[in-house]
C-alpha cells in the first residue's frame, strides 16, 4: 500500500530499471502495489507503465478514476528486463492476488511498451484465470516494435535485453499475435499523433510512429480505435483520454 509520490516511483529509479534491471529487482522490488486498502466491492484497475516509465506517470488518470467503483493498482517493474519475464511476473502476481482476495474481474490500462506486456499477461492469465479481464485499454503502444531498438542492438556498446524484444520482427512480437485475446476481453486502442511534418497532416508522437501504433494485427483485433493529438507522454495528461 503506497502513494504515487513514493520514492520507488521516481523517474530516476525508473531509469535505473532500464539500464540496471537486476539492481532494480534487488533494491526496489517489482510487483503490484495498491494505492488504497483493498475493497471487495470495487473493481481493480491495473496500470502498467512503459519503457523507462513509472507508475507515477498515471497520476492524472488515476486522479480522475471513479474511486467509488474502482480501485487503482500499479505494476512496477524494471523496463530493461525481457518482456516475457515481466509478463510472467505480472501473471504470477495477479494469480496470487486473486487467490487471496477472490475478485471476479479487473481492468488493465497500459501505456507504450506496457501494452505489449499487458497483452502477453492477459494471454497467459486467461489459461488459468479465476477472474475475467473484460477491458484492456492501451495508449501509444508500439505493436510493431521500434526501429530504435534494432539500432541499439546493432550499434550500442552494450545491449539492453528489452531491445531484442522491441526490435521489429522479434520472436516476442511475433508470438504476441500468434493467438487472440481471450473471449470476453475487449481492446480499446488509443494512438497518438502530431500535426507538423507530413503532407497527410499526421506525424509521429515524438517517440513512437503512428505506423507501429496502428500495426495491422492489433488494429484489426481492437474493438475501438481512438486517435489523440498529443505527445507520447503528454497523452497521459490529456482530458480526452
Amino acid at each position: 500500500l503506497v502513494s504515487l509520490s513514493d520514492a520507488r516511483f521516481d523517474l530516476a529509479v525508473a531509469e535505473s530499471g532500464l539500464w540496471r534491471p537486476y539492481d532494480f529487482i534487488y533494491k526496489v522490488h517489482p510487483g503490484v502495489y495498491f494505492l488504497d486498502a483493498y475493497a471487495p466491492e470495487k473493481i481493480p484497475v491495473l496500470f502498467v507503465h512503459g519503457i523507462n516509465g513509472s507508475p507515477a506517470q498515471f497520476d492524472f488518470l488515476i486522479d480522475r478514476l471513479d474511486r467509488e467503483r474502482f480501485q487503482p493498482w500499479v505494476y512496477s517493474y524494471p523496463s530493461g528486463a525481457q518482456l516475457d519475464a515481466s509478463a510472467d511476473l505480472l501473471q504470477q502476481t495477479v494469480a496470487k492476488l486473486q487467490s487471496r482476495y477472490q475478485f471476479k474481474r479487473f481492468i488493465v490500462v497500459a501505456h507504450s511498451m506496457g501494452g505489449l506486456i499487458s497483452r502477453a499477461f492477459i494471454q497467459r492469465y486467461s489459461g488459468t484465470a479465476r477472474a475475467e479481464a473484460p477491458l484492456l485499454v492501451t495508449i501509444s503502444t508500439p505493436w510493431g516494435g521500434h526501429a530504435a531498438a534494432q539500432m541499439g542492438i546493432k550499434y550500442a556498446p552494450a545491449v539492453v535485453d528489452v531491445w531484442r524484444d522491441m526490435a521489429p520482427g522479434s520472436a516476442f512480437l511475433s508470438g504476441l499475435f500468434a493467438s487472440k485475446l481471450p473471449d470476453g476481453t475487449t481492446h480499446h486502442l488509443i494512438f497518438t499523433f502530431g500535426r507538423n511534418s507530413t503532407s497527410f497532416g499526421i506525424s509521429d508522437d515524438e517517440t513512437v510512429s503512428v505506423a507501429t501504433q496502428l500495426y495491422a494485427a492489433a488494429q484489426t483485433e481492437a474493438t475501438h480505435v481512438y486517435g489523440v493529438d498529443d505527445t507520447h507522454t503528454g497523452v497521459l495528461r490529456n482530458d480526452s483520454v
